[in-house]
């Protein structure tokens, strides 16, 4: 399998996003409380879906800055990879014991 490029990785996101409904739920639920009963509806649609959706790309960006950071200073400290998955490891024993344990 050959590795997957960004322009195909972002063409794939935005085609499961544009497919998912969960996505025109939202909108149609949550876009028209904001709407004033004077001009047009369309209009005032369109620039809310616009608006939220650069405050959306300029949040995700800083996130990926972020991840790209935080993966690049984990990737120059092994040891504290290594502290990482024994971290990760002992939650998810303490969460298992919790649920073996929990009753009804």
């Amino acid at each position: 399998m050959r590795p997957l490029t960004a322009p195909r990785a972002f063409r794939q996101a935005l085609f499961a996003e544009v497919l998912n409904p969960k996505t025109a739920l939202f909108f149609l639920a949550f876009l028209p409380q904001f709407v004033q009963p004077v001009g047009s509806a369309v209009l005032q649609l369109a620039t809310l879906g616009f608006v939220f959706v650069v405050m959306s790309a300029a949040f995700t960006s800083l996130i990926a800055i972020g991840a790209g950071s935080v993966g690049a200073w984990l990737r120059r400290n092994p040891t504290v990879a290594r502290w990482q998955g024994r971290v990760v490891g002992t939650i998810y024993l303490a969460l298992g014991a919790r649920l073996a344990l929990q009753e009804r």
